[in-house]
C-alpha cells in the first residue's frame, strides 16, 4: 500500500507523511486532547502479493516479513531483533477453568525485550533514521523505554526516557544496559508528555512516544497479521486487549481491517479493550457514549494501562463500535488473580497490565457476553519478569529454609 497523507482524527486537517510528524500543531494546546495523526493509505492492486505475504511470511525478517503494508521508505536499512511471529497457544485448561468454547493466548512476553511493545519501537526507530534523528526522547511506564533503548541501540541513536518516580527499578535496569538515560519526574502523565514535547521542539529530538507518533501502531498491526496465519486463516469472535496508550488495540483494529480490504476475513472480530478501575479513561467515555477518553487518575499497579487519559482514545472508541467490541474495567486484585491463574492453567507468566486482559474475560463470561461456542484471542501484551514485586498477591509467597533432611522437607510442604 501507498501511504498518501497523514489526517489529524481531531480536526481532519491533512499533512504530508514527514517521518518526523507527531501530532496536529492545530490541535496541540491540551496534552490530554492531542490531534492524533491517522495514516491515509492508497490500496494496493497487487491483493495476490499481498495474501501470499500474510499467509506465508518470511519469518526470519521479524514484522519486516509485511514491509510492504508498513509506512516506511524502502531506501532505508531495516533493523531488527527478530521481533514478531511470537507464538500463538490454545489454552485448554484455562479455557475449561472460564467458561469459555476456545480460547488462544498470543504470548506477546517472546518478543526480544518482552512485550509487544517492540513491534512499535521497531517502527519509530526506522522513522527516526528516516528523519536522520540522533537522540530519541519519550515518557514511559518501562516496556516502551526498554524496546526503544534496544533498538536505539542497534541503530546507534541514544535514547532518553522519563518516567514517573513510582517505576520500579526493575522495570528501568536493562534500559541502562542498553545505554539509554533514566530521568524520574513527579507529577501526572500528561505532566511528563507535556516535558517530552517540549524538549524534543526545544533540543531537535525525535519524539519517540508511542501514541504520539502516527508509524508506531501499524508496527502493532502485524499482530493481526499473524495471528490469522498462524490459526489456519481462521477468524476469532473476540479478541480482548489491554489498553493504556491504545496504540496496540488501534493497531489491532488496522491489522483487520487491511484483512478485510483484502479478502482475507470477512468482518472484524469483536475488539475488546480492558483497563484499570483505577485508571478507566476509556472504559468510562465508552459506557458514557462519547467520542474520546475522559481524564480521571492514575491508581493502580499496572503502570502499563495507567494513564490520566488514553492519548489514542478517539482511534480506540471508534475501534470499539466499528466491531461491536466493549470496554471493561478491572481491580488490581482481579489482575493479581489473572497473573497467577494464567501461570498455572497456560503456563505464562504476564505482568499486571498484561494479566488485565484476562481478567476483563473473566468478566465478559460472568456477563455472559461471551458464548461458550465463541472462539476468543486474549493478548498477553508484557512479561512479569522485570517487575516480580508487582505481580505478588497481598500475602508474599512463603519460601522455607529446612536441613537436608526428608523429615525437614515433608513438615515445610505441608
Amino acid at each position: 500500500m501507498y501511504l498518501q497523507q497523514l489526517q489529524c482524527v481531531r480536526c481532519g486537517k491533512s499533512y504530508p507523511p514527514l517521518p518526523q510528524a507527531t501530532t496536529c500543531p492545530q490541535c496541540k494546546d491540551d496534552i490530554n486532547r492531542p490531534g492524533i495523526l491517522d495514516l491515509v493509505y492508497e490500496d494496493c492492486p497487487d491483493t495476490n502479493g499481498l495474501t501470499e505475504m500474510i499467509l506465508h511470511p518470511d519469518r526470519s525478517k521479524g514484522i519486516w516479513a509485511y514491509e510492504k503494508l508498513l509506512p516506511v521508505e524502502p531506501s532505508y536499512p531495516r533493523i531488527s531483533l527478530g521481533e514478531g511471529h511470537t507464538p500463538l497457544l490454545q489454552a485448554p485448561a484455562l479455557a475449561s477453568c472460564l467458561g469459555v468454547g476456545a480460547l488462544w493466548l498470543k504470548n506477546e512476553t517472546m518478543n526480544p525485550t518482552g512485550s509487544f511493545k517492540d513491534r512499535i519501537a521497531v517502527m519509530v526507530v526506522a522513522k527516526a533514521l528516516e528523519a536522520k534523528a540522533r537522540t530519541l526522547i519519550l515518557v514511559s511506564s518501562g516496556n516502551m523505554a526498554n524496546s526503544v533503548a534496544a533498538y536505539g541501540a542497534l541503530a546507534g541513536l541514544e535514547t532518553i526516557a522519563i518516567v514517573s518516580p513510582k517505576v520500579t527499578r526493575e522495570r528501568l535496569n536493562s534500559v541502562a544496559v542498553y545505554g539509554g538515560k533514566v530521568v524520574r519526574v513527579n507529577g501526572t502523565s500528561s505532566d511528563r508528555l507535556g516535558l517530552c514535547f517540549l524538549a524534543a521542539e526545544r533540543f531537535g529530538w525525535f519524539n519517540a512516544n508511542s501514541p504520539h507518533n502516527p508509524y508506531g501502531p501499524h508496527g502493532a498491526k502485524t499482530i493481526s497479521y499473524e495471528v490469522l496465519a498462524q490459526n489456519g486463516g481462521k477468524n476469532f469472535d473476540w479478541i480482548v486487549s489491554p489498553v493504556g496508550f491504545g496504540c496496540n488495540f488501534v493497531g489491532n483494529w488496522k491489522g483487520f481491517e487491511d484483512l478485510i480490504r483484502m479478502g482475507l476475513i470477512s468482518r472484524l472480530p469483536r475488539l475488546v479493550a480492558v483497563q484499570a478501575e483505577g485508571s478507566p479513561s476509556l472504559v468510562r467515555a465508552f459506557e458514557k457514549g462519547l467520542d474520546e477518553g475522559v481524564p480521571g487518575p492514575q491508581d493502580t499497579i499496572a503502570g502499563g494501562i495507567s494513564q490520566v487519559v488514553t492519548p489514542n482514545s478517539i482511534l480506540a472508541l471508534r475501534a470499539i463500535r466499528a466491531s461491536k467490541g466493549a470496554a471493561i474495567a478491572v481491580t488490581d486484585e482481579e489482575m493479581l488473580a489473572a497473573i497467577s491463574l494464567l501461570a498455572r492453567k497456560a503456563g505464562i507468566y504476564a505482568e499486571p497490565a498484561a494479566a488485565a486482559a484476562l481478567a476483563g474475560l473473566k468478566k465478559l463470561v460472568k456477563e455472559r457476553r461471551v458464548d461458550k461456542n465463541d472462539r476468543v484471542l486474549v493478548i498477553i501484551s508484557g512479561g512479569g519478569r522485570k517487575d516480580p514485586h508487582s505481580s505478588l498477591s497481598l500475602k508474599d509467597p512463603c519460601f522455607p529454609h529446612v536441613e537436608p533432611s526428608l523429615f525437614e522437607l515433608e513438615k515445610a510442604l505441608r
